[in-house]
């Protein structure tokens, strides 16, 4: 399989120039976000697209190792009024805080020198518009207070306030040639000596004096779809729901209403700047159902099984795992041994069992712009969270995928995802993405799944802020694949030998005898995880 192209770009462009003075004045008026990936589109006042090189170059701040701004100087031939700045990303990357304040700033200049010369407008705001972080090819635009240019020579910077101790930067996509954009001349910080400006390669941007997006990229405040299966609300199930909803709209699922014994499944897209927004508040959609007739059989009790075998069973809330060894499940409960009853051992009561029925739970097949928030999800033949097909900008805030047959979460093809705040446990295998597929992650807590905890294998992978803990075989495999990471610790469990039997991909496989597990075929940056209880191969 093709290897993926990797997320950053490390040859980056330096040059020197003068010294300049920043000026301030009176507090900066606010910036407004969009981050979309469609090419914006706006009036084209001045403009460097499609760079036949492209590259990428970071605006960051970090503590203890510098900062750099980025900008462009441009020159205006006919007046004009901007109101609007789009650049392209060119990386997501780590330790980004979607919160942090950037400054915009636009200022007279002189094409002979770096140096800026009296600030015109200064604009401060954050990247954060629901999209959260801008990742590959998406275009971040920026919308401000007008600032009116003359005829002349001017320039825009744009850097972080304050450093990040984990560290806040934005690849932005540049052109590898430092002549490319007739107009005018990039410009970037020493990152060592952030007063000191110099010339650089151009940037990828739009300056626009559109008021407004096309009606495609627009945003869109749609309806709040309630949802409540007790009753009272537009909706009695989310399948109703999703059939209704569309670009915009928020599928809102009561507090306290769960569980959800169905499938979730939206097949519309949203769009640009209206993404469809599934508001779970904590709520559980679920492949279980609960297991019934049980009926008193010697010493115990028997129940006939309403699906085949392999399923997954829970007790009290809790799986029930199988034994590697004697293939039964603990000391609680036996299968017959044609597979069809499930025979209680004696003292275990026939109260509070279930058993999963359903392939998915949360489906997410050839959709795009879709986010899930607060969201749980179990019980899953398959994955808890399945995404497949072509798909972008499908994001997932504060979500649990647990107690399933295959993965907490995994995304296949050509899908780009992000994930901010997940908990992958109890499942065969905790999170496992491939096939070309991309995602940035930070905040997951993948533990006590019973195969794999983490693996990718020819995809791509942004990951932050990660632990991988007590899973039954490798913690974390990594296979034909480019990987970005940074805080991501890997544990082993105390045992050696494989505890539990896992199906599908798992199925069979030995237990590794270290927490993390990568080849020489895969693409690797970021800082080493820390690996405890066992060393890297």
């Amino acid at each position: 399989m093709k290897i993926p192209q990797p997320l950053t770009v490390f040859h980056l462009f330096y040059f020197f120039a003068p010294l300049f003075v920043w000026g301030a004045g009176d507090s900066p008026d606010s910036f407004e976000t969009v981050i979309q990936a469609e090419e914006p589109a706006i009036e084209r006042d001045l403009s460097f697209l499609a760079p036949e090189k492209p590259a990428g170059l970071r605006v960051f701040s970090i503590e203890g190792q510098g900062e750099r701004k980025l900008g462009q100087q441009f020159r205006v031939d006919e007046p004009f009024q901007a109101r609007a700045l789009a650049l392209k990303v060119n990386a997501g990357t780590d330790g980004f805080d979607r919160e942090a304040l950037m400054r915009l700033s636009f200022a007279e200049a002189d094409s002979g020198s770096a140096e800026v010369g009296e600030v015109l407008a200064e604009y401060e705001g954050t990247l954060s518009d629901g999209s959260h972080l801008p990742s590959s090819g998406k275009w971040l635009i920026l919308r401000f207070p007008p600032v009116d240019f003359a005829p002349g020579e001017y320039s825009f910077l744009l850097e972080f306030v304050e450093p990040g101790a984990a560290g806040r930067s934005l690849v932005l996509e540049v052109s590898a040639d430092a002549n490319a954009f007739a107009e005018g001349r990039g410009l970037m910080s020493d990152s060592q000596n952030p007063e000191r400006l110099n010339f650089g390669v151009p940037l990828v941007f739009i300056l626009s004096s559109s008021e407004e997006e096309s009606e495609a990229n627009s945003s869109a405040a749609g309806r709040v779809l309630e949802v409540d299966r007790r009753g009272g609300a537009e909706f009695a199930s989310l399948g109703e729901a999703a059939k209704a909803s569309g670009p915009g709209d928020v599928i809102r699922i009561a507090p306290g209403s769960g569980p959800y014994r169905e499938v979730l499944e939206i097949t519309n897209s949203g769009r640009a700047g209206a993404p469809i927004v599934v508001e779970g508040n904590g709520e559980l959609v679920t492949g279980f159902e609960p297991l019934e007739g049980f009926r008193k059989s010697g010493d115990g009790y028997v129940c006939d099984l309403p699906v085949e075998f392999p399923f997954v069973l829970t007790h009290k809330g809790e799986r029930v795992a199988q034994d590697a060894e004697t293939k039964q499940f603990g000391e609680l409960a036996k299968l017959s041994e044609d597979q069809s009853q499930l025979q209680l051992l004696p003292g275990v009561s026939p109260e509070s069992w279930e058993i999963s029925t359903r392939t998915y739970v949360v489906k997410v097949w050839n959709v795009s712009h879709h986010i899930y928030r607060d969201l749980r999800a179990s019980g899953a033949q398959n994955d808890a969270f399945n995404l497949h097909g072509v798909g972008e900008h499908l994001v997932f805030e504060n979500v649990e995928g647990f107690h399933s047959l295959d993965e907490g979460f995994s995304a296949h093809d050509d899908i780009s995802c992000e994930v901010y705040g997940g908990k992958f446990f109890g499942n065969d295998n905790g999170l496992v993405n491939i096939a070309d597929s991309k995602m940035v992650a930070s905040n997951l807590e993948i533990r006590g799944n019973l195969g794999w905890g983490l693996y990718l294998l020819d995809c791509e992978a942004v990951l932050d802020d990660v632990l991988v803990e007590d899973n039954g075989l490798a913690q974390i495999m990594v296979a034909n694949s480019v990987v970005e990471w940074n805080h991501v610790t890997a544990v082993m469990p105390s045992w050696n030998d494989r505890r539990w039997v896992t199906y599908n991909e798992s199925s069979g496989k030995e237990p590794a005898k270290v927490p993390l597990v990568t080849d020489r075929r895969s693409q690797i940056s970021g800082t080493l995880p820390k690996l405890v209880g066992g060393s890297d191969e």
